[in-house]
């Protein structure tokens, strides 16, 4: 068994096993969660993800988009956050549906309160095992994330500099995950120009829809009486959906930047500069919406996993434009697969000491835990590496913004040109065409 798929059933990349929660589990959580177990002054305080490094103040939204051209090929229970009870009559469609979660430099006002870092509805939804996961229960789990952890993102904050047009570069979540539980990585790119837009796999993982609505993850993805090759094809599949969900999102952004009706990126965005990047099974989505989306300009995948067209052993596909791969200290070999599949400006970075969750917000989080933990040590520790979390996060900003401000900003970057000095622990291959 790969290690990727070892991942899937342990934190960060969740599969059927751990996050499929029906009524009867959710319901103890919310009447759980009503009696508070984190002090006043802790909640007051909070517990600030990392300073961002750009010159930009960050703001956040979010789009709920439905997909009227594409069906949807997934189901789950949907459960209604307000009246929380089970949803017996859906809404009259069966249409891809999807929540864009999107961070932007911006303007913001003194005092604002910034974003919340988890919702409820996917907060409750993953509670259980996550909880487990960082060594406390499911209603603590639940009141940190969505009370405790303070992001840099203001809601609705005005967009920087009026004349300004932004690159916008998509991301892609690891299996399980919401885009937000890598907040601090786009919210440090968005500091430095860009419009990071992040989409959720819905289905694939919970998603709070602005209706109420939080839709579960489809028992497709329960692998538990099922061979590798179905959770092969399994995973497969979904990459195919999340590439055409960058796409059709893609579309939309075209029809926003021409008229948004939030009054935020009317003419704004720099649809010309595009990029995208994505961890785990969101690094497959990144090669594969690159293959079938040539608007895309340049890819970065980090620790991905074998799913998809390029991975194929047998595949003549090769990939065109600027790419790099990132990888954890012992990559799998589908990583330098991938790498000789390049067939333009490509780079390989390897962070020594790093592990599959060192590219997710886990590290950078898990010291607010240990007050409310029952064990010594966090089950999730194991799955983070020997690298301090806020070292592995700078490199792996440091090298994201240097490679898409070559390839959407035209900017020289010496930093991807070798070893550097500053970060030791990064080792760079590149080849230029």
């Amino acid at each position: 068994m790969k290690e990727f798929r070892k991942v899937t059933i342990t934190f960060g990349i969740i599969t059927a096993l751990g996050i499929l929660l029906s009524l009867a589990q959710i319901e103890p959580f919310l009447a759980q969660t009503s009696q508070s177990k984190i002090e006043p002054a802790n909640r007051s305080s909070g517990f600030r993800l990392p300073a961002l490094s750009g010159s930009y103040q960050v703001g956040t939204t979010s789009y709920h988009l439905v997909d009227s051209s594409r069906k949807e090929t997934y189901s789950s229970e949907v459960y209604d956050l307000r009246t929380r009870k089970l949803i017996t009559s859906l809404p009259p469609t069966d249409r891809r549906e999807l929540m864009v979660y999107i961070w932007y430099p911006a303007k913001v006002k003194p005092g604002a309160t910034p974003a919340p870092y988890i919702d409820d509805g996917f907060a409750l939804a993953t509670s259980r095992v996550f909880g487990s996961g960082f060594g406390v229960s499911a209603d603590v789990f639940t009141e940190l994330v969505t009370q405790v952890v303070r992001t840099n993102s203001i809601p609705k904050a005005s967009l920087a500099n009026a004349q300004r047009h932004y690159p916008v570069v998509f991301f892609s979540p690891g299996f399980g995950s919401t885009p937000k539980q890598y907040s601090s990585q786009l919210e440090q790119l968005a500091s430095h120009g860009y419009v990071v837009v992040g989409i959720n796999p819905t289905y694939e993982t919970p998603v709070l829809l602005p209706d109420g609505r939080v839709i579960t993850q489809s028992t497709t993805f329960n692998f538990s009486s099922t061979g590798k090759q179905t959770e092969y094809r399994t995973f497969t599949d979904a990459t195919s959906i999340r590439a055409k969900d960058v796409s059709f999102v893609l579309n939309q952004l075209e029809r926003i930047n021409v008229k948004d009706a939030q009054g935020l990126f009317s003419g704004r965005l720099d649809l010309s500069q595009i990029g995208i990047f994505g961890h785990s099974l969101g690094g497959n989505t990144v090669v594969e919406a690159m293959r079938l989306d040539r608007r895309i300009k340049a890819g970065i995948s980090m620790d991905s996993g074998e799913y998809g067209e390029l991975f194929s052993l047998t595949s003549k596909a090769r990939l065109n434009r600027p790419f790099m791969v990132m990888s954890r200290e012992k990559r799998e070999v589908y990583s330098r697969l991938l790498y000789q599949r390049l067939n333009n400006d490509a780079y390989s970075l390897i962070i020594k000491g790093s592990k599959h969750n060192s590219f997710t917000d886990f590290g950078l989080i898990v010291p607010l835990f240990s007050a409310y933990s029952t064990e010594k040590e966090p089950p999730i520790k194991q799955t983070l590496g020997s690298i301090e979390p806020q070292r592995a996060a700078k490199i792996i900003n440091a090298y994201t913004l240097a490679f898409f401000n070559i390839y959407l900003k035209n900017q020289n970057s010496p930093l991807l040109k070798g070893a550097s000095p500053d970060y030791s622990e990064a080792i760079v291959e590149f080849r230029h065409r």
